[in-house]
């Protein structure tokens, strides 16, 4: 089974990153990005469950989709990411946070940034198992372009909004989810240029550096070199 040892730093932050901005913002604002943490926080709130339970749960079902056409490796990667942002998300669902965003202010942040985390996985070929886990199998096998199956995806995640928080949240949701594939592939291009151009001195099998502290904290190592 060629697994690849470990995945960049990004990686684990991405997943992390993901799951705070899930439950501190999108769920609190009670508007979403799209993806299955949307329809995750739809269905939670529908039927009084925790959301990261909920997306652990479908996440297990996406998996054998990713399993069986993305080959042992990226199926096992996107199953740590799967399970390592399902159970932050339970962790940080059950910190009593009692603070209430003002919806706008919510929408903009999410609208801007919340399919960075997913970006910092996608610019290297991961996911958490979610819809970008299913449109990178379809870009790979159909030639579907990531903004267009993640557009028509997350269609299911608007009504989950819609059906538990009304047509307000189900109309801001929308605009970010049909948004999300353009989104995600611009964090994803950010991500590479900043992080993984090499240096004209550096071969790019040596390690890459990067000014600033922020960056440090990506920086890839020797042979972690992912295709």
């Amino acid at each position: 089974m060629n697994i690849k040892k470990y995945p960049p730093t990004r990686y684990f932050i991405g997943c992390v990153l993901l799951a705070a901005i899930s439950v501190f913002l999108e769920k609190r604002s009670h508007i979403s990005s799209g993806g299955v943490s949307g329809l995750s926080i739809g269905i939670a709130d529908i039927m009084h469950l925790n959301v990261g339970v909920v997306n652990l749960w479908i996440k297990g079902m996406i998996f054998s989709i990713v399993f069986l056409f993305g080959g042992k490796s990226i199926a096992f990667w996107t199953t740590v990411g799967a399970a390592l942002t399902g159970g932050c998300m339970w962790l940080f669902a059950m910190i009593p946070v009692t603070f209430t965003w003002p919806q706008w202010l919510a929408f903009g942040l999410i609208l801007l940034f919340s399919k960075f985390p997913i970006g910092l996985l996608v610019s290297r070929g991961y996911s958490t198992g979610g819809y970008t886990a299913v449109g990178q199998v379809l870009c790979a096998r159909l030639h579907i372009p990531l903004r267009v199956s993640l557009a028509i995806l997350n269609t299911i995640s608007v009504l989950a909004m819609y059906v538990s928080h009304g047509a307000k949240s189900g109309a801001l949701t929308a605009v970010i989810a049909l948004t999300s594939g353009v989104a995600t592939e611009a964090w994803a291009t950010i991500s590479r240029k900043w992080l993984d151009a090499p240096s004209k001195d550096c071969p790019t099998d040596e390690i890459l550096r990067f000014s600033g502290p922020f960056a440090k904290i990506f920086r890839l190592t020797i042979g972690n070199r992912e295709n």
